[in-house]
């Protein structure tokens, strides 16, 4: 259980070890749609496909971060280049 909750942690730090608040909402976006659809199979006996809702909630929040990790990259480059 403590490797799980480690390996969370380090999931949803940064590269200096602080908590990214970005990668914390993508990970709850993440289990919260997981956990909705495992609960709904489980309690209908049944395996359904996701709809197209869910698979925007989280391409969404990925994409997303995707996009802030790019743009932080930059600023970085740029920060380093002017020192």
């Amino acid at each position: 259980m403590n490797m799980v909750l480690s390996g969370i942690k380090n999931m949803i730090s940064e590269d200096n070890g602080n908590p990214s608040s970005m990668r914390i909402l993508a990970f709850l976006v993440i289990l919260i749609v997981m956990g909705n659809w495992t609960y709904f199979n489980i309690t209908h006996n049944t395996i359904s496909s996701f709809d197209w809702q869910e698979i925007s909630m989280i391409l969404g929040v990925l994409g997303i971060k995707g996009y802030q990790k790019s743009k932080e990259e930059k600023i970085i480059k740029e920060v380093k280049k002017n020192e």
